[in-house]
């Protein structure tokens, strides 16, 4: 009896192959041989490559909400260190990949989202669940007199999540954190209260 392949491991399979390499630079070929499924398992599971990458775009999404309920949740820091440690987390954790890939959330609603309206929908779904994540915690900082009132939660978590994402673009072609820093900085600087 032969393997029974599990539809979150080819998931997660495709997920780095994606990241790392792009939608138009993937073919279902070189998912089939990175995941080491043959086309038939492949189509038992996807319908097509463009419902595959929605789908891992998804579990991504998803995982990474439950990641950052969590990360918030057992933070012992005030609201406003808790998100710095996130963000510094986060930039640290692009360094260590030497800048390669970024989030695939942003790495898909880049390179298709304008033409693909199924992947910009589910790629805004998952961006929005992590701005709702971040607006709980810039509230209760807010409450705590931490940071600016002069915007709402949900603006503030846009600004710091948008421009955040925006310096994947110069952290990619410089290869290095020098604009994430520069953002971490002056973001902090101006939400503060």
């Amino acid at each position: 009896m032969g393997y029974k392949h599990n539809i979150d491991e080819i998931l997660d399979i495709g997920y780095d192959v994606l990241r790392k390499n792009g939608y138009h630079n993937v073919g279902v070929n070189q998912i089939l041989k990175e995941a080491g499924i043959p086309k038939g398992s492949f189509y038992n599971f996807f319908e097509s490559k463009e419902d595959f990458a929605v789908k891992v775009v998804k579990r991504y999404g998803e995982t990474n909400t439950e990641w950052m309920k969590a990360f918030f949740d057992n933070s012992e820091l005030s609201p406003i260190e808790s998100l710095q440690s996130f963000y510094k987390f986060m930039i640290d954790t692009n360094e260590t990949d030497d800048y390669l890939s970024g989030c695939i959330v942003n790495n898909m609603s880049i390179e298709v989202g304008r033409i693909n309206n199924i992947m910009a929908s589910k790629a805004n779904e998952q961006f929005i669940s992590w701005l709702n994540i971040l607006a709980q915690v810039i509230s209760k900082g807010q409450n705590l007199k931490e940071i600016t009132t002069k915007f709402n939660a949900l603006e503030i978590a846009e600004y710091l999540h948008a421009g955040f994402y925006g310096t994947f673009s110069r952290m990619k072609v410089t290869r290095n954190r020098t604009y994430m820093d520069i953002w971490y900085n002056m973001s902090f600087e101006f939400i503060k209260n």
